[in-house]
C-alpha cells in the first residue's frame, strides 16, 4: 500500500548516536562506510541498534552536508577522527512524514513535506533526517523529519 502520512510539531529523539560526514567521493563506497561504522561501534563494546539514519543539513558554508548516523547500545567515550557521538540528539518542532511504498519513490515524502511547509507558511531550516525503518524487494518504510524554524 502506497501512502505518505504527514504530521506537525514532532520531535526526533535519538540516544547514543554515532555520526559521520560522508564526502561526495565516498558515495560509491557507502556500504563500506556503514560497515566501518558498525565495526567501530562493536570494537567499543557496544552494539548498533535501530535503523540507519541519514541527515542532510545546510551548513554555515551554504553547502549541503550528508551525515550517516547509527544509534548504539551505549555511549562511546573515545572517538576516532571523523566520528562524532551525541548522548542525546533531540530535534523539536519537526514536520514528519511516514512513507510506505516502493524505495524508488521514497523522495516523495520529502517533497510532500516541502509542499506542506509552503502551503502552511512554515519555514524549514534545511535539515532533514531520513530514517530507513524497513526495506525489502517490494516496499520500503521510511520516516522523514524536517526541522522547522
Amino acid at each position: 500500500m502506497n501512502e505518505i502520512k504527514v504530521a506537525e510539531n514532532k520531535t526526533l529523539k535519538l540516544t547514543n548516536v554515532l555520526s559521520r560526514e560522508i564526502r561526495p567521493e565516498e558515495m560509491a563506497s557507502l556500504p563500506v562506510v556503514l560497515t566501518q561504522m558498525h565495526n567501530f561501534i562493536k570494537s567499543n563494546n557496544a552494539q548498533p541498534i535501530g535503523p540507519i539514519i541519514q541527515s542532510l543539513a545546510l551548513g554555515e558554508d551554504h553547502q549541503m552536508h550528508l551525515y550517516m548516523m547509527q544509534q548504539a547500545t551505549q555511549l562511546i567515550p573515545q572517538m576516532d577522527p571523523g566520528y562524532h557521538m551525541d548522548a542525546i540528539l533531540r530535534v523539536k518542532n519537526c514536520l514528519y512524514a511516514h512513507y510506505t511504498g516502493p524505495m524508488e519513490n521514497s523522495q516523495l515524502a520529502s517533497y510532500k513535506l516541502q509542499v506542506h511547509a509552503f502551503e502552511n507558511d512554515q519555514k524549514l531550516t534545511g535539515t532533514t533526517y531520513t530514517i530507513y525503518v524497513n526495506q525489502d524487494s517490494d516496499d520500503a518504510v521510511i520516516d522523514v523529519f524536517m526541522e522547522t524554524k
